[in-house]
Formats: C-alpha cells, structure tokens, sequence
C-alpha cells in the first residue's frame, strides 16, 4: 500500500487547461490572500496556470496574487484564481487536508506570459535532450 491516498476534488474544471502543453517544473512560490502568506513550490505549469503544493491552500474560486521565483534574480508575478484543491490523507489519519492547488492566471502581463513560454520551452528542450533527441 502507498503510504499516501491522492483524493482530487475536482470543481469545473476547465477541458480546454489540458490542451495547452505543462511541464514538471518546481519553482518556489508565496501566494498572497488576504488572509495572510503561503509558501509553495509549483509542480506542473503552463502558460495558463500552475499546480502548486502548499500547505492550506486558498478555497476554490478565491483570487490570490503569486508570485513564482524563476531564479535568485527573477519573479514572476501574477493574479490567479482556484480551480481545484488537491487532497492527501495519510493511511492512518482520520482527517484529509488540502495540500496543493491548481491556479489559472487571470491578469498576467504580455511580458510575463512570454517569459513562461521561454521556461516552458526550456524545459521542453531540456527533456527532449535529456532523451537523446535533438532539440
């Protein structure tokens, strides 16, 4: 038995998100609500939007600014909206708590779109590399 039981709660979610092209990529991220500060790390992103691990994530259809570190000299900010927690409940615990997020980005500047499909494709390269293939 896997020490972990992945529950997805799925609210209308979007069809069209998964035709857009997302990459593994773990950048660190500080969501702002206006409750207070998450910290995070991205495990998917796209250019629409991102899922992110975080302890106590917003509830879904709540707004928060995120801000995604690209490098020691780079963020990435922008305004997101939940569409689906994701849940984890340990094989002993009674409780189940969410534990990540998938955001889509509702006002992320021209620029900063760009930006993300640069990191995007510089991970798609990298991997077809890291296969053998030429990029």
């Amino acid at each position: 038995p896997q020490p972990f039981e992945r529950i997805i709660l799925d609210i209308q979610m979007n069809k069209k998100a998964h035709t857009y092209p997302a990459v593994n990529a773990r950048y660190p991220v500080t969501i702002m609500t206006a409750e207070g500060q998450i910290c995070g790390e991205t495990q998917l992103l796209n250019n629409r939007g991102a899922l992110i691990r975080c302890q106590r994530p917003p509830r879904v259809h709540e707004s928060a600014t995120i801000s995604i570190e690209i490098s020691a000299n780079e963020t990435l900010m922008a305004e997101a909206e939940v569409v689906r927690l994701e849940f984890y409940q340990l094989d002993n615990a009674e409780e189940i708590s969410p534990q990540g997020m998938v955001v889509r980005f509702t006002n992320l500047s021209t620029i900063g779109r760009q930006r993300l499909r640069s990191i995007i494709t510089k991970h798609y390269v990298n991997k077809i590399k890291r296969l053998g293939g030429e990029a």
